[in-house]
């Protein structure tokens, strides 16, 4: 006759079995600060994405299952004694725990000390220690540093195995390598002569493309800057989107002042314009009340941009609240699934910014940034938008003083860019006419002079830096209408600096 026999733990599930028993004890105050502020105050669980496997003390969940059903279920305002004894009369099972628990009592003491002002920072607790019971369970070594992670916030402990992992990895190859320059010169002419040096190109950018050779994925950054409202990010997706889909190509795209359904927007425009050749304007989306022709269609433009959904070209990652650290992580993240292009709209101060300079924390965000960019790191493409400085907004030659104080930006980018509309006496006829060209016949040595026509619109393309070519030999001429996403390169000018 079988006889029932006591599992036998191993020693690793005896160590963790003690470990997050040890994380509970230090787990349960911030449990109880938050249940018993969201009896305090309910209208904050909106405020987080809180679920009921967050807590671990039973105590606390079942008090938690209450509060959460309550708000969220019966749209509760109030959870004063009476609302609670009158929801556990439907359920039973909590009921009996809630009397075990000592009932109303036990939240009404624990919320006679907590601090609603502090429910902010009770919440990071809560889901550091959640994380470290994840690295637990992975047998990450966190048994002797649990008294020293609560003084540690999240961020830290990442940056601790972060520098961890580095340094087992650091010597993985053995020794740094080096390199004789005049070897192998040849199979590096093979290389080039294949494309290498040649990254995707931007769409309908001929002009823009033959100076800088497209957007290079070897750990490059690439910089796009404007004054407000001049169209960066609409810029960013009609130069990129359409080679990431046409090439089937991977790209993620970080925004930090729009949603989501900005870049559909943007898509649909986009499809319907350049691939239907149907003339459809933005304010017509945000109008609303189409008609049935317009209706049908968006319908085919999403279904033409639907056809290609499975294929995940275009990843959009809203930042509630931008900071360098979390476009890093998406960088690695992504990477790592062979992402090779990502966008930033826009770089700005890092909400978490440890100085009270804007200009010196942008620069050390784009050092950052560039770090896990680079050939040696991740090795991957940047492209991220930035706004240029209030003086810049009536000069008429965009250098990259334009940036500001926080011009240094630009070290760490291989190709800087700058765009601006056409001043009212640009056009033809004005005081300040520009004289454009258009490159015709082989290599483009034949140029036709042209002058802007004021039935049409343009945007005027700086190239303030370049390490793929050429730096400010000349400014590019495209014809642009910002409510159709309409882009072409159409010719070269060069404007006269401003003194």
């Amino acid at each position: 006759m079988a006889t029932n026999k006591s599992i036998k733990l191993t020693p690793f599930q005896e160590e963790l079995v003690a470990t997050l028993k040890k994380v509970n004890e230090f787990k349960e105050a911030c449990e109880a600060n938050v249940v018993a502020i969201l009896y305090k105050q309910p209208e904050l669980i909106y405020e987080t994405n809180l679920k009921l496997d967050d807590f671990n003390s039973n105590v606390w969940r079942v008090y938690f299952t209450i509060a959460n059903d309550l708000i969220q279920v019966e749209d509760k305002k109030i959870l004063d004694e009476i609302t609670v004894g009158l929801y556990l009369e439907k359920h039973s099972k909590l009921s009996k725990q809630y009397d075990e628990y000592n009932g109303y009592e036990t939240i009404s003491k624990a919320g006679s000390y907590v601090k609603v002002e502090n429910f902010d920072g009770y919440i990071k607790d809560l889901k550091k220690w959640n994380k470290v019971i994840q690295l637990a369970k992975w047998g990450f070594p966190v048994k002797d540093r649990l008294s020293d992670y609560c003084d540690m916030k999240a961020e830290d402990i990442y940056n601790e195995f972060e520098t961890f992992i580095n340094h087992m990895f650091m010597d993985v190859e053995g020794e740094v390598k080096s390199y004789n320059a005049f070897d192998g010169l040849h199979e590096l002419i093979d290389e080039l002569d294949k494309g290498a040096g040649i990254g995707l190109p931007l769409h309908n950018c001929e002009i823009l493309n033959k100076e800088i050779g497209g957007l290079n994925p070897n750990g490059n950054i690439y910089g796009l800057g404007a004054n407000s409202g001049i169209g960066k990010s609409t810029t960013a997706i009609n130069y990129i989107f359409p080679s990431i889909i046409k090439y089937d190509e991977k790209i993620v795209m970080m925004i930090n002042e729009e949603d989501q359904t900005k870049v559909q927007k943007e898509l649909l425009i986009w499809v319907a314009n350049n691939i239907f050749k149907e003339e459809l304007h933005k304010y017509i989306l945000r109008d609303g009340k189409f008609s049935e022709e317009t209706k049908k269609l968006l319908r085919k433009c999403a279904d033409w941009l639907a056809e290609k959904k499975d294929n995940k070209n275009i990843t959009v990652i809203p930042l509630e609240r931008y900071s360098a650290k979390t476009a890093i992580k998406i960088i690695k993240k992504y990477s790592g699934l062979g992402c090779k292009y990502f966008i930033l709209d826009t770089l700005k101060e890092s909400c978490d910014a440890k100085s009270d300079e804007i200009f010196k924390s942008m620069m050390r965000d784009t050092v950052e940034l560039y770090d896990v960019v680079k050939p040696s790191a991740k090795n991957v493409c940047l492209f991220m938008t930035y706004q240029l400085g209030k003086a810049s907004i009536k000069q008429r030659y965009l250098t990259n003083n334009e940036i500001g104080q926080a011009k240094s930006i630009v070290d760490v980018m291989s190709v800087n860019l700058m765009m601006r509309k056409p001043f009212d006496d640009e056009y033809a006829g004005g005081k300040r006419e520009i004289v454009g060209y258009k490159l015709e016949g082989k290599n483009g040595k034949s140029r036709i002079p042209f002058k802007l026509d004021r039935e049409k619109h343009y945007m005027i393309m700086f190239i303030p830096k370049n390490r793929f070519g050429q730096t400010d030999a000349f400014q590019i001429i495209s014809e642009y209408n910002l409510s159709t996403n309409v882009y072409k390169d159409i010719g070269i000018t060069n404007i006269v600096q401003d003194f």
